[in-house]
């Protein structure tokens, strides 16, 4: 036991400091005549998160009511707002939105990205008439987003049974990134080329993506060579 004041060694007899003559105090103990530190009874302040978030979506919502007014007053038409206004939108679509919800799902908010980038995507096509959408875009994304949702849905619902099913999670994401690259490849001859396809880029990030992946598998099966790894890298 210790003095509240002056923090000196106390035995379990003594009533009183004998340096400061504080009077000794115990928690367990009640003792007349101590000041102990006050309780806060101040109620802690409310977080208002619904105004938090009224006040973000106004941040958004003004530069795209201003680039349509500024479009229309000075073209007549939508022009160019529309790609600007697009783009706002789906950025408070994936930095805003899922915070209005107290608890959001990165199940359900990832697809609903990848969603709306194809929305996004959509209407460029249509507003440059490019007819690449169909043949490149939507394919592209789809398959990056069937990707990157499988391994949040997969490591969301694994997340209890340790960092070896990750590992298989992460290594079997980074081998379908790699092939997802030979597949933009071949999309975009089949858009621009004629379908005369050859490797000419693709095959790097394949290979280079299978080994990672490989890796983080053989990791995730090799339990020495994964404490290994703990002990010195801490991971």
């Amino acid at each position: 036991m210790y003095c509240i004041k002056c923090g000196v060694e106390l035995s379990a007899g003594q009533t009183k400091c004998p340096i400061c003559e504080t009077k000794v105090y115990h928690p367990d103990f009640v003792v007349e005549g101590v000041e102990t530190y006050p309780k806060n009874n101040t109620p802690p302040d409310k977080f208002e998160r619904k105004g938090l978030m009224f006040i973000f979506t106004a941040v958004f919502l003004i530069p795209l009511v201003l680039c349509l007014v500024c479009d229309l007053s000075i073209n007549g038409e939508i022009l160019w707002s529309g790609y600007a206004m697009g783009g706002i939108a789906l950025l408070y679509l994936v930095t805003v939105l899922p915070f209005w919800f107290r608890h959001p799902s990165p199940i359900i908010f990832v697809p609903c990205d990848f969603v709306g980038i194809l929305l996004y995507l959509f209407y460029i096509d249509f507003a440059t008439q490019g007819a690449w959408f169909l043949t490149l875009a939507f394919p592209t994304v789809g398959a990056f987003g069937i990707i990157v949702s499988t391994i949040t849905t997969l490591n969301t619902a694994l997340k209890t049974t340790g960092k070896r099913s990750s590992l298989f999670v992460y290594g079997g994401g980074i081998i379908a990134l790699g092939a997802l690259c030979v597949l933009v490849e071949l999309l975009v001859a089949v858009t621009f080329n004629g379908g005369r396809f050859t490797f000419v880029w693709s095959h790097y990030p394949l290979i280079s993506l299978f080994i990672i992946g490989m890796m983080l598998i053989i990791i995730g099966i090799c339990r020495p060579l994964r404490q290994s790894l703990k002990k010195k890298f801490f991971l």
